[in-house]
């Protein structure tokens, strides 16, 4: 009788197995000293007693091996069954020696092992369980009947229908068993399944909000930046203005001077805070570092995988092999990818027809092409020169700036972004970066 499943590689794979089989050890001893209890206080004739005694002391110190053999951690699958179908035959040797025929009554005790294997190994191993059990116990008794093994007690009247009504019984409550642990484990599988999509979901709105937020903080910057180097630029003018009021034409009086001085003054202190806030408001230029891209992809494909399972959406992912990785950020790739599903996502969303976006990535060069492409109903004429303008939409409810951003992204990082209407149907981003390493040279 085992659980014990194949090898694992982590120190909780390693705990699991060696529980399960502290588990499946006392089970086994405590069914053997059950054994020996009712042998002694219920005992048949001299010869069967000393066989069932014999049979539960060496299922008892079996275990030692038992644990040995495990602790060596070869072949352990095997080493399961082993086990299972050695418990099999001392059972059988033990109901020989209460007499093998005679002992049809206590045919029950098979049930043990398959109820046990069922639900702690496997539905297999409880079927074939059964199935060797009650084959054992046919050739013993046919043996006995057939005057090939000695009778120790003479069977009582009718002992083949007790027999093969108890074998019947025991196959209905094993196959019953491995029914009940298919659909226990199946059930296991998808709470396991869910549970894990229920994460999954979790770190992707996480992701999104983080993302989202990372979006509007950028275009925010983008604003602030533009409309203060604008106005710098107007104070400048100004500035200008009133520096040549006060030194150059007719000499003005002393009151007007002292006015214009104060204007000037004011002027100066605005563009010193224009000038810091423009500083400010100008993005840190990222750290450039060596970023895999498949891993971005991934991240990305993992984030949406919920919302795309529940909107029929497919997400194919084609990545050329090998392929080399992108000098910049791995946050902003992700949010540059990120931005470019979701767009494709809102343009499929509603489609009536085929429901699908590719990324695909190959490497040209001293460059890593990404390519996004969706089967929606692709970009508006009219959108297509100012497609990366923070305020260009072609949605009802967007914005615009998640276009805008990754191609932000793109910039900062060295590369660059264009999109286009596919001939098939839909839309197609390409995002180009450098990378950090050339690919190696085809063999």
């Amino acid at each position: 009788m085992s659980s014990l499943a194949p090898s694992g590689l982590g120190t909780a794979s390693l705990d699991k197995r060696q529980a399960r089989l502290r588990q499946e050890l006392i089970v086994r001893a405590a069914v053997a000293i059950s054994v020996l209890v009712f042998n002694e206080l219920f005992a048949f004739s001299h010869e069967a007693a000393a066989v069932i005694r014999l049979t539960a002391l060496l299922g008892l110190g079996l275990n030692l091996p038992y644990a040995l053999a495990v602790r060596g951690g070869r072949s352990l699958r095997a080493q399961a069954y082993l086990r299972m179908l050695m418990d099999v035959g001392l059972m059988t040797a033990g109901l020989y020696g209460a007499g093998g025929l005679a002992a049809a009554p206590f045919i029950g005790i098979y049930a043990i092992v398959p109820v046990y294997t069922a639900i702690a190994f496997s539905s297999l191993a409880c079927v074939l369980t059964v199935s060797f059990a009650t084959a054992l116990y046919l050739v013993v008794a046919g043996l006995q009947t057939a005057g090939v093994l000695p009778i120790l007690t003479t069977p009582a009247p009718g002992a083949w229908t007790i027999a093969a009504f108890n074998l019947l019984v025991l196959n209905i409550v094993g196959g019953m068993a491995a029914m009940l642990a298919h659909a226990y484990r199946a059930s296991r599988d998808r709470l396991a399944l869910y549970v894990e999509l229920e994460r999954a979901h979790d770190h992707s709105v996480q992701m999104n909000r983080q993302l989202q937020l990372a979006t509007r903080r950028y275009v925010l910057s983008e604003v602030v930046a533009g409309v203060t180097h604008e106005v710098r630029d107007a104070i400048q003018g100004v500035f200008g203005h009133l520096w040549l009021a006060r030194r150059g034409g007719p000499p003005l009086p002393e009151a007007a001077l002292e006015h214009l001085a104060h204007a000037e003054h004011a002027c100066e202190n605005a563009m010193r805070i224009l000038s810091t806030t423009l500083d400010v408001a100008q993005p840190a230029e990222p750290e450039r570092e060596p970023v895999a891209v498949a891993e971005a992809v991934q991240r990305v494909a993992e984030m949406k995988a919920v919302e795309f399972r529940r909107e029929r959406i497919t997400l194919r992912v084609e990545l050329a092999h090998p392929l080399p990785p992108v000098l910049g950020s791995s946050l902003q790739l992700q949010q540059a990818l990120l931005n470019l599903v979701v767009n494709a996502q809102e343009e499929v969303r509603h489609s009536s027809g085929r429901r699908e976006i590719a990324i695909a990535g190959r490497a040209d060069g001293d460059q890593v092409i990404l390519d996004v492409c969706d089967t929606g109903g692709g970009i508006p004429t009219e959108v297509l020169p100012r497609l990366f303008e923070p305020s260009s939409s072609s949605k009802t409810a967007g914005t615009g700036i998640g276009l805008a951003m990754s191609a932000g992204i793109a910039e900062r990082l060295g590369g660059t972004l264009t999109g286009a209407n596919r001939s098939e149907g839909g839309a197609a981003f390409r995002l180009t970066l450098p990378a950090a390493t050339r690919p190696p040279a085809p063999s």
